[in-house]
C-alpha cells in the first residue's frame, strides 16, 4: 500500500539516518569501570586493547565501548575491594581460589602461560654458593620474597617454602640486597629488566634453574555482571580461533620474546603444584 502524499513528503524531508530503522544492536556504547592501564602491570594496555578485541568480537554493530579508568595510584588490594563492592566493572589478575570466590574469572588465559616459568634473582655474591642448588627439597631450604599481594607468595607457601613478603614494590629488592631472603622467582622479562636497572645492586640471576607453576592471568568481572562475563569469553574464543588475538600478543615484544624462551629453555624445571 503507498504512502499517503503527505507523509511520503514528510519523510523524504527527514535526513537519511532518521528515516532508516537503527543498526541490529546499536545503542548507547557501552562503559567499563577498570584499572589505570599500567598501574600495576607491565601489560596494563595489551590487557585493555585485548578487552576492546573481545568486546569488538561480540559488538553486533554497537559502538566502541567507553572506558573509564581507576586513579593510576591505587595500590592492587584496593581494586580488588572496588570490584567486589561494584565500583570497578573488571580487572586482570592472576587467579588464586579466593579471587575466583570474589569474582567471576574468564577461564581465557591472557599470557599464553609466559609467566609459569620463573628464573630466581639472588645476590652475585652468593652464586658459588647456591649453584649446588638442583632440588626442591635444596630450595626450600632457602628464603623467597614476593610482594604481599602477589599470588607466587600463596604458591611457594602451598609447596612448602619459606617467603618474606612486603606491599611495596622496590622494598622486595632492598630486602634482597639486605639478605632478608635469598632469591625472588621472576618472568624472563622481568628478571631481564630488573637485572638493567638494578645493574649496580650486586644481583645476578641463578643460572642454569627455575621454577615453573601453572599461573593463568584472566580477566575478573564483578560479580553481579555475569553477561559481561560471558561475553568476554565469547568474545576472546572467537579471537583466538580467527588469529586476531595471537597476532594481538605477537604484536608485543615481551610478551613475543617471553613466549619464544619458555618455548627454548633447555635448563632445569622444578615443578611447583599450582592451587587449588
Amino acid at each position: 500500500m503507498p504512502f499517503p502524499p503527505c507523509l511520503r513528503r514528510q519523510l523524504l524531508a527527514l535526513p537519511l539516518a532518521a528515516a532508516l530503522p537503527p543498526a541490529r544492536g546499536a545503542g548507547p556504547p557501552l562503559t567499563l569501570r577498570l584499572p589505570y592501564p599500567d598501574a600495576y602491570s607491565a601489560h596494563g594496555q595489551f590487557f585493555v586493547d585485548v578487552l576492546k578485541l573481545a568486546l569488538a568480537r561480540t559488538g553486533n554493530g554497537e559502538p566502541p565501548p567507553t572506558l573509564v579508568h581507576a586513579p593510576a595510584s591505587l595500590p592492587r588490594a584496593r581494586l580488588r575491594q572496588m570490584l567486589q563492592d561494584g565500583q570497578l566493572d573488571l580487572l586482570w589478575s592472576t587467579t588464586t581460589p579466593e579471587r575466583e570466590a570474589q569474582a567471576l574469572a574468564v577461564r581465557f588465559n591472557l599470557l599464553k602461560a609466559t609467566n609459569e616459568l620463573r628464573f630466581l634473582l639472588v645476590r652475585a655474591a652468593d652464586l658459588p654458593r647456591l649453584r649446588a642448588v638442583r632440588t626442591l627439597d635444596a630450595l626450600r631450604r632457602l628464603t623467597a620474597g614476593a610482594g604481599t599481594y602477589w599470588s607466587d607468595a600463596q604458591i611457594l607457601r602451598a609447596n612448602g617454602f619459606k617467603v618474606e613478603t612486603t606491599p611495596k614494590f622496590d622494598l622486595i629488592f632492598q630486602m634482597l640486597k639486605a639478605g632478608r631472603f635469598d632469591f625472588i622467582p621472576r618472568t624472563r622479562e622481568e628478571i631481564d629488566a630488573e637485572l638493567l636497572h638494578h645493574v649496580d645492586k650486586g644481583f645476578a640471576e641463578l643460572p642454569g634453574l627455575a621454577l615453573q607453576y601453572r599461573q593463568p592471568l584472566y580477566f575478573f568481572v564483578a560479580r553481579d555482571k555475569p553477561q559481561l562475563a560471558e561475553r568476554l569469553l565469547r568474545g576472546l574464543n572467537l579471537a583466538a580461533a580467527d588469529g586476531s588475538f595471537d597476532a594481538l600478543f605477537m604484536a608485543q615484544p615481551g610478551l613475543r620474546a617471553g613466549l619464544a624462551q619458555l618455548r627454548a629453555y633447555t635448563g632445569l624445571r622444578l615443578q611447583l603444584k599450582p592451587l587449588e
